[in-house]
C-alpha cells in the first residue's frame, strides 16, 4: 500500500516525496483518453460522501487533470470526496469476492483493484495537499487540508477490513506465477494488512483507528503552523553591511527607517552567511530556530506519544522499528550502524575544519574555549572558502539570474534525456507566478507537465519540494501521462536582479530531478510509480543532479554574468572547485546529527522529554550549539513525513555518489548513460527492488566507496 501510506502519512515529498492567485485562465491540458472499468459514472458511490451540489466533474478516473477541475474550495472538496467514493467501490468490489475459491480469483478482480484504489487516493490528496500549501487564497488552503484525514480514515477502513483481507489472502494461496512489481504488490499488501491491525481484537482496532486520524491531523496541523508563521526583526540599513548589492535593493528602509527582515529562506539564508553584524544573524536566527514552536512542541510530543503506542500496539518495540521495517535499510539496527559509519568517516575530516572555523572564530571577537553558535557556521565557512581559495559566494551568484538557470537547466536535461519542455501560456494555474511546462520526447509524444512555483509568498510553504499531482499508470487505453509541481522559494524578478546562491541553484536542480523522476515514469502500477518508492531511496535520482552544478560544461550553459553575459571566470569557477570540499565535512556532521535526532526520537520505547533528548544529540553529534531557548525540534518539517527516515538523505546518497562514477566515468551529458539512466531506473519507479535497479545501472552490486570518498572530500 504504497500511495496510500505514502499519501496519508504526510509528506507529499517533502513529496508531497525528502523546491522546500491571479485568475486562472483556460485550460488546455493533454489527458489520456481511456476509460477505466469500474469507475464509470461513480459519482454515487458505496460511500455516502458524494461531491458538493453543483459541482459536475465526472470524468473517468484516468482522463482527470485535477488542476483543470478543481481550483477551488467546492472544487478541491469535490474532488477528494468523488475520488475516495470511487476507491471505496473499488473497495466493496474486491470485497463481493469473499467466498470464491483460490482458482476463482484472478489479478484484474483482486490486486489491479487494490492499485487503483491508490490512484483514486491519488487523484484525490495529492492535488488537495498541494493547494493547502501553495494556494495563495486562504478558504482554499483550509480546503485542502480536509482531505489528508479523509485519505487516511479510508486507507484504515481498508487495512482493517476482514472480508478485503480474506480475498487478498485467498488470492495468495492461489501461488499464481507473478513477477515484478506485480509480485511485490501482493507481497506487500500482505504484509500491510499485518502492520495496519488486521490482527488486532475489536478494541485494538478500535483504538487503531482514532491513533490513525489522530496522527493524520497532528501531523497536517504541524506543518500548517510551520506554513503559516513567519516572524522578523527590523534593524537599521547600516547593519547591512555585507550583504549582495542586490539584496540590500531587494530590502529597503519601510517608513520608520528600519529594514524589515522574516524568517522566510530568501531573507534569512543571505543573513547568516554574508552579514558583518553578527547581532543581527543572531537575532533573526532564535526566531527561525523556534518558528511555531509555541504550538508545534506541544504537537510534536503528541505526535511522537501515539506514534509509540500505536508501534506498541502493533506489536513492535519502537516506532523506528515499525517505519523502518518497508524501507530499503529493513530495521533500526541496520540504520544505527549505517548512521554510526557514516559518523566515523567524517569524524577527523569534521575535527580538522572546525580547528579551522574556531581559529577565524576567535579572531573576529569570539571567546576561548567557548562553543561556536549554528547560525555562524555558513558565514565561517563563506570566510574561510574566500580566503583559502580566493572564492566568492557573492560573486558567483551574479552568474546564476533564477530565469537563466530556469532556462539552463532545462536546455541541460533536454539534451540529457531526449525531451522537450514547452511551456503552456494559457494553462490553470493557482498563482501568477506559477509556470506550466508541458513534457514531450523528442519523438513528438506527451510524456506529462510539471509546475513551477518558485517565488515566496504569504502563507506558502517554506522550504522546497515535489509534490504529485496525477500519477503515471497504466490505463485501459493507453499511458496515463503524470502531472507533478515544484514548490519553491528563490528570489524573485523584480527592479533588482534575481539572483540565486549557488547553494538555491543545487537544490533547484535536486528538486527537478524529484520531477523528473515522477513525469518520466513509465511504470505499469501507481504504487510504485515515479517517486513513489522506499523512502531511504527516493531522493538518490534528485542527489546525483546536484553534480550537474559543479561541472564546467553543464554550467556553460547556463551560467551567465547578469549584466555582461560572460561565463563564469576560469578563476572563480577553480577557485569553486577547489573549495567545494571545505565545509562539506561539518555540513554532513549536522546532517547526520539530524538523523540521529529524528532516529532516537522514535527509537526510544518510552515517552521522552524533546528539548532533553534534543540537547542529548546535539551535544554528541554536532560541533555547534543552538541558541538557548530555541527549539529547532518544533521547526523540523521532517519530523511528520520522514519519521524515523532522515537517514534516508545520506543512505540515498551513498547510492547517488556511486552512480555517479558511472557519469563521471561516461561524460556528463552522455546522451547514452543518461537514456539509461531514464530507462532502467527513473522510468522504473521503485521497480520490483530499488537496490536491483541502481545494480543494473552500475552493472555491479552498489558499494560505499564513492560515497566514503566523497565525505572525505576526496
Amino acid at each position: 500500500m504504497r500511495t496510500l501510506t505514502r499519501l496519508t502519512a504526510a509528506v507529499s515529498l517533502l513529496l508531497a516525496v525528502a523546491c522546500t492567485g491571479a485568475g486562472p485562465t483556460g485550460d488546455t491540458t493533454p489527458t489520456a483518453t481511456s476509460t477505466p472499468t469500474g469507475t464509470a459514472g461513480a459519482t454515487a458511490s458505496a460511500d455516502p460522501k458524494t461531491p458538493p451540489p453543483g459541482w459536475t466533474h465526472n470524468l473517468p478516473t484516468h482522463e482527470v487533470d485535477p488542476v483543470a477541475v478543481a481550483m477551488s474550495a467546492e472544487g478541491l472538496k469535490g474532488l477528494c470526496d468523488l475520488h475516495l467514493g470511487r476507491a471505496r467501490t473499488l473497495l466493496a468490489e474486491i470485497k463481493a469476492q469473499k467466498g470464491k475459491k483460490p482458482a476463482e480469483l484472478t489479478w484484474d478482480d483482486t490486486l489491479a483493484k487494490v492499485d487503483r484504489i491508490g490512484l483514486e487516493v491519488s487523484i484525490a490528496a495529492g492535488f488537495s495537499e498541494l493547494m493547502s500549501m501553495s494556494h495563495p487564497d486562504e478558504p482554499i488552503r483550509e480546503a485542502g487540508k480536509g482531505c489528508r484525514p479523509k485519505a487516511t480514515e479510508l486507507e484504515t477502513d481498508m487495512m482493517l477490513d476482514a472480508d478485503f483481507a480474506a480475498v487478498v489472502r485467498a488470492y495468495a494461496e492461489k501461488k499464481e506465477a507473478l513477477t515484478g512489481t506485480r509480485k511485490r504488490l501482493l507481497d506487500e499488501t500482505l504484509r500491510e494488512l499485518r502492520r495496519n491491525g488486521l490482527e488486532l481484537d475489536a478494541a485494538g482496532q478500535k483504538r487503531l483507528r482514532t491513533l490513525n486520524d489522530d496522527l493524520a491531523k497532528l501531523a497536517q496541523e504541524f506543518e500548517t503552523n510551520l506554513s503559516d508563521t513567519t516572524l522578523f526583526i527590523e534593524v537599521k540599513p547600516a547593519q547591512l553591511k555585507g550583504l549582495p548589492e542586490e539584496y540590500i535593493k531587494q530590502h529597503p528602509p519601510q517608513a520608520n527607517g528600519l529594514v524589515k527582515l522574516t524568517t522566510d529562506y530568501p531573507d534569512y539564508f543571505p543573513i547568516l552567511e554574508f552579514c558583518e553584524d553578527r547581532t543581527v544573524a543572531r537575532d533573526l536566527n532564535k526566531l527561525f530556530d523556534s518558528r511555531a514552536a509555541d504550538k508545534n512542541m506541544s504537537l510534536l510530543s503528541k505526535v511522537l506519544d501515539l506514534r509509540l503506542e500505536k508501534a506498541k500496539l502493533l506489536g513492535y518495540k519502537s516506532w523506528a522499528e515499525y517505519a523502518i521495517e518497508p524501507r530499503m535499510a529493513k530495521t533500526p539496527a541496520a540504520v544505527k550502524d549505517f548512521l554510526e559509519k557514516a559518523a566515523a568517516v567524517v569524524k577527523e575530516p569534521a575535527k580538522k575544519e572546525l580547528a579551522e572555523f574556531r581559529a577565524e572564530w576567535e579572531k573576529l571577537g569570539g571567546k576561548k574555549g567557548e562553543p561556536i553558535p549554528n547560525y555562524d557556521r555558513l558565514y565561517l565557512e563563506t570566510r574561510l572558502r574566500k580566503k583559502k581559495y580566493a572564492f566568492d559566494a557573492q560573486e558567483i551568484s551574479k552568474y546564476f539570474e533564477v530565469r537563466a538557470v530556469t532556462t539552463g537547466m532545462l536546455s541541460i536535461f533536454e539534451k540529457m534525456y531526449g525531451v522537450r519542455f514547452e511551456e503552456e501560456k494559457g494553462a490553470k494555474r493557482w498563482h501568477e507566478d506559477v509556470r506550466v511546462l508541458d513534457v514531450k520526447d523528442n519523438g513528438g509524444g506527451y510524456i506529462g507537465r510539471i509546475y513551477l512555483d518558485l517565488h515566496p509568498r504569504a502563507g506558502k510553504f517554506k522550504h522546497a519540494a515535489m509534490f504529485e499531482i496525477r500519477p503515471g499508470v497504466m490505463g485501459p487505453k493507453g499511458y496515463v501521462t503524470p502531472i507533478s509541481a515544484l514548490v519553491c522559494n528563490f528570489p524573485k524578478p523584480g527592479d533588482a536582479p534575481a539572483l540565486m546562491s549557488h547553494s538555491d541553484v543545487t537544490t533547484f536542480f535536486h528538486e527537478f530531478g524529484h520531477a523528473l523522476h515522477h513525469v518520466l515514469t513509465r511504470q505499469e502500477l501507481v504504487s510504485y510509480s515515479g517517486t513513489n518508492t522506499a523512502t531511504d531511496f527516493v531522493e538518490a535520482p534528485s542527489q546525483m543532479l546536484e553534480e550537474w552544478t559543479f561541472q564546467r560544461e553543464t554550467l556553460d550553459l547556463f551560467a551567465k554574468h547578469h549584466q555582461t553575459g560572460e561565463k563564469i571566470p576560469d578563476a572563480l569557477f577553480k577557485a569553486m572547485q577547489k573549495s567545494r570540499a571545505f565545509g562539506r565535512p561539518l555540513a554532513t556532521e549536522r546532517q547526520i546529527s539530524l538523523a540521529t535526532l529524528d532516529f532516537e526520537y522514535h527509537a526510544r520505547a518510552e515517552k521522552l522529554d524533546t528539548d532533553k533528548v534534543f540537547d542529548e544529540v546535539m551535544k554528541k553529534t554536532q560541533s555547534f550549539v543552538y541558541q538557548p531557548g530555541t527549539h529547532f525540534q518544533a521547526t523540523f518539517g521532517h519530523l511528520m513525513g520522514y519519521e524515523a527516515g532522515y537517514y534516508g538523505y545520506q543512505w540515498a546518497l551513498s547510492l547517488a555518489r556511486d552512480v555517479l562514477t558511472r557519469f563521471e566515468k561516461e561524460g556528463w551529458l552522455n546522451t547514452k548513460t543518461a537514456a539509461d539512466w531514464r530507462r532502467m531506473v527513473l522510468e522504473q519507479g521503485a521497480g520490483p527492488d530499488e537496490r536491483e535497479l541502481v545494480k543494473k545501472f552500475l552493472g555491479r552490486e552498489p558499494n560505499l566507496d564513492a560515497y566514503g570518498r566523497f565525505l572525505a572530500g576526496k
